[in-house]
């Protein structure tokens, strides 16, 4: 009997994250659902559990060096090792704000989530993903902290500012980089998507009108075009930055 690979999916109980955790679950994935706050991450659990999948709460903050460790470990005394780690948590404090008026405090706050967390996490959990047959990592950015697009006066996106997420999401790209030229003789893939324009929590909808060029999606839309990259096959792409399937600038 094959065992289920085992995947570990950051700040899964709402939006994207919760989205992500039922489609591995569906793949027949044992998904462990990483929340700040292990209450709402029990529920989350739950839910999917009621359809059926086979999911389970993990209490992490990833700002927080020593909650990282305790999951780490966790994860290593129950499973000994892991197969996909989806960098997900994130937040967005700053939008319209211009980077003058940025505050330091919401400037570190966003690193702290959105950068360092991850970073941390992703560096503690390499052992046990070497110990998988095939080791995935995939970091949610976005294509407004493509270089290639903050530089362009002409991009649909041109209009988006904050400063903070930017930044922070710009610095996860060059993390997916340089982990995925560390670990490419090790077989195990390191991507950074963007999802798109999801309506959740996060993704608002009175965010600035894109026109056609960007249309916001639900969190099953969304996950559905970029839950490949947690599958991929042996000879699949890493280092790599996508929206929808396909490669984009970055």
């Amino acid at each position: 009997m094959v065992e289920p690979k085992i995947a570990m999916v950051t700040g899964a109980n709402r939006g994207l994250g919760f989205e992500i955790s039922r489609q591995l679950g569906l793949k027949g994935m044992t998904v462990l659902m990483g929340a700040r706050d292990s209450e709402k991450g029990e529920k989350a659990a739950v839910v999917l559990r009621g359809e059926g999948l086979d999911t389970r709460a993990i209490a992490l903050d990833v700002t927080n060096p020593a909650s990282i460790t305790s999951a780490v470990d966790a994860i290593r005394s129950d499973f000994g090792r892991l197969d996909v780690l989806v960098n997900n948590a994130a937040v967005l404090q700053d939008i319209g704000v211009q980077p003058s008026a940025l505050g330091e405090d919401v400037l570190r706050s966003t690193f702290e989530v959105n950068f360092f967390g991850p970073y941390r996490l992703t560096q503690q959990l390499l052992p046990l993903l070497k110990k998988s047959n095939q080791g995935r990592i995939v970091n949610l950015g976005t294509q407004v902290a493509a270089l290639n697009q903050l530089a362009d006066p002409e991009s649909p996106l041109k209009d988006d500012i904050c400063p903070a997420y930017q930044a922070s999401k710009t610095a996860v790209n060059v993390m997916t980089l340089v982990f995925a030229k560390e670990l490419r003789e090790s077989g195990i893939k390191v991507n950074s998507v963007c999802p798109g324009w999801v309506i959740t929590d996060m993704g608002h909808e009175d965010l600035p009108d894109y026109g056609d060029a960007v249309r916001p999606m639900s969190a099953n839309e969304a996950v559905e075009k970029l839950i490949w990259l947690m599958t991929l096959p042996e000879e699949g792409p890493t280092g790599g930055f996508f929206s929808e399937g396909e490669p984009v600038p970055w």
